[in-house]
């Protein structure tokens, strides 16, 4: 998850650094990948406007440009082709310097002077266009430093949250845990309902309602495409890594960035009666946003119409039903959709989006209606339009419910090692959405969000205690445990200290098997009836040993056949006394010596 910090600063700002700020995000869990700037560094860019261009005497792809920065009007040759009297434009004058500490100068472009430089994207690094000029508002101050006016000042924070952390996949769940780790205020944008003002809607049809509890959907007719995306959306979207492609897309993906719930918008005259939520056809074909042609499997939840697919639910459109430049009217989809029914769906199809990337983690299923008026509000204020009614099918016993859990003071202490404040731990678990209410004495009674699937224990709010509260605040502390000496014998030892005994007088620890031959079985212990194996490795280890010796004699043979003429060997093991039925297992040390007594 990649979001603008001034975006996340205009929910939640603590009076803390850039740096502080990245560094109690991870402590608390949401680990801080990368901190990098919106833009390169450069300055003396101003906000230009082209007054007027001609055609330079001597370069056909070359522009002599007069451009204004508010005070005086500059010569300025260029050779971007979208370089136009009116448009206004990033203009680097004569002293300004540029990423790369590229310095502007006064120069002469094939004979003709030039007194500054007008930028792309590319040259400024607020993005990758360099085909063109960057393209300012017309609006655009001209004068206004162009790092003020676009707030560059600014930096893209990347977060490598884990997989039950999908409620923090959005900037509302961020400032949310911002908000309680700095116990800040958090402003959430207030969402107005908007009125229908015309009924045209269309039938919403849930077969598969346990994989979509929840389905919302809405027409609004008459949008106009070809207004642009505000700059100031666009630049929140590029610094959250996301491209703009269109008004209408460019708002689903700013809802999903901002609340967390991800949209989809379809051609209404591509939709063919009726919206039909259910399982896939197996074989059935449908071209994506992407141009892939996918074969469908039986598993596979789709949004349909009446005659065919239109979208693999939570993942990605179908081409077709998309929105594109002769759009006129939209069919607004804001969803709730099963984390089982989605997970794993795009991966099977060699896919991975931002809406099954939050699907697949969990979106919160209340969330659909307040997106969706978002959405629709601000397609009306960017693109014009008329919104119908919300069309919203709901099928109540396959939405999620999570029981109250039971927190204890006691539970806490002896968790984290410490005892909390019992104000300290209601401000904590309310900040994060939780309703805490007394249950009992030092006992309280925890309603869960709907926005937080991974709570659903009591441990599960103690480890929410302990990350808000720092993990590098929690008390250390070492085991302590009462150990009274035992009574022995002086007589006695045990086996430790008896083997640390003989090798410290030079004897060498072996380690036999406990299977020997039958033969040698006879010679250590004769008249006793061996323990056979019934499907013995070879048949010099076809018996169980009822004494240690065999096997050290062995090694001793070992050893004396290699010119060791002074061997020390013991072994502790377990000799095997009787069969089968009655078979008892001594603990058993037993040793050999060979040669000289001294070395």
């Amino acid at each position: 998850m990649k979001f603008s910090e001034q975006w996340l600063r205009g929910w939640v700002s603590p009076q803390v650094s850039r740096d502080e700020l990245a560094a109690r995000l991870s402590m608390a869990g949401l680990e801080v990948d990368s901190v990098t700037s919106a833009a390169g560094v450069f300055s003396g860019v101003v906000v230009g406007e082209v007054l007027s261009t001609e055609q330079h005497p001597d370069a056909d792809k070359l522009r002599v440009c007069q451009v204004s920065n508010g005070a005086e009007t500059f010569q300025v040759v260029c050779g971007a082709p979208n370089v136009r009297p009116g448009l206004k434009i990033p203009f680097a004058m004569i002293g300004a310097a540029l990423p790369g500490d590229f310095k502007i100068k006064k120069a002469k472009l094939r004979g003709v002077e030039s007194n500054g430089m007008l930028c792309s994207q590319a040259e400024l690094q607020v993005g990758e266009g360099n085909d063109g000029l960057m393209e300012l508002p017309a609006d655009a101050p001209v004068g206004q430093d162009v790092r003020v006016y676009l707030e560059l000042d600014d930096a893209s924070i990347e977060v490598d949250l884990t997989p039950n952390r999908g409620d923090c996949l959005s900037v509302a769940g961020l400032a949310r845990e911002v908000g309680a780790l700095y116990d800040a205020v958090v402003t959430r944008p207030q969402v107005a309902v908007v009125p229908a003002v015309h009924d045209e809607v269309r039938p919403v049809d849930v077969i598969a309602s346990a994989a979509c509890p929840r389905y919302l959907g809405r027409v609004i007719r008459n949008v106009d495409l070809s207004r642009p995306t505000p700059l100031w959306m666009v630049e929140r979207l590029r610094r959250s890594d996301v491209r703009s492609i269109d008004a209408v897309v460019d708002i689903t993906n700013y809802v999903m960035l901002e609340l967390g719930q991800p949209l989809h918008a379809f051609d209404l005259a591509e939709i063919n009666g009726g919206i039909r939520v259910r399982m896939a056809e197996e074989g059935e074909k449908l071209v994506l946003l992407d141009g892939q042609e996918v074969s469908l499997r039986a598993d596979t939840l789709v949004i349909a119409d009446h005659q065919r697919a239109l979208a693999i639910a939570g993942v990605m459109g179908g081409e077709h039903s998309g929105v594109s430049a002769t759009t006129r009217d939209i069919f607004l989809e804001s969803a709730f959709f099963d984390q089982i029914a989605v997970a794993g769906k795009a991966r099977s199809y060699g896919l991975h989006t931002d809406a099954s990337h939050r699907y697949e983690r969990g979106v919160d299923w209340q969330l659909a209606r307040e997106a969706m008026e978002r959405a629709t509000g601000l397609l009306l204020e960017i693109t014009g339009g008329e919104a119908g009614p919300v069309i919203e099918n709901v099928s109540d016993q396959h939405l999620p419910s999570v029981e109250p859990i039971i927190l204890r003071a006691e539970r806490i202490e002896q968790m984290l090692g410490m005892k909390m404040d019992a104000a300290e731990i209601e401000r904590l678990l309310t900040a994060l959405g939780l309703t805490v209410a007394p249950h009992a004495s030092e006992q309280w009674r925890v309603e869960v969000p709907s926005h937080r699937f991974d709570i659903t224990l009591e441990v599960d709010l103690i480890e929410e205690l302990a990350r808000l509260h720092g993990y590098n605040r929690l008390p250390v502390r070492y085991p302590q445990a009462r150990l009274a000496p035992q009574p022995r014998a002086e007589a006695q030892s045990d086996l430790p200290a008896l083997r640390r005994l003989l090798v410290a007088r030079g004897y060498q620890e072996a380690i036999t098997y406990s299977f020997i031959d039958q033969k040698w079985f006879e010679l250590f212990t004769p008249g006793v009836e061996p323990l056979l194996l019934a499907n013995p490795i070879s048949a010099d280890m076809s018996a169980m040993r009822s004494s240690l010796w065999p096997g050290l004699v062995k090694s001793l043979q070992h050893n004396l056949n290699r010119q060791q003429d002074r061997v020390r060997l013991f072994e502790s093991g377990l000799r095997f006394v009787g069969q089968l039925e009655g078979l008892k297992q001594e603990p058993m040390l037993a040793g050999v010596i060979c040669g000289s007594r001294l070395p």
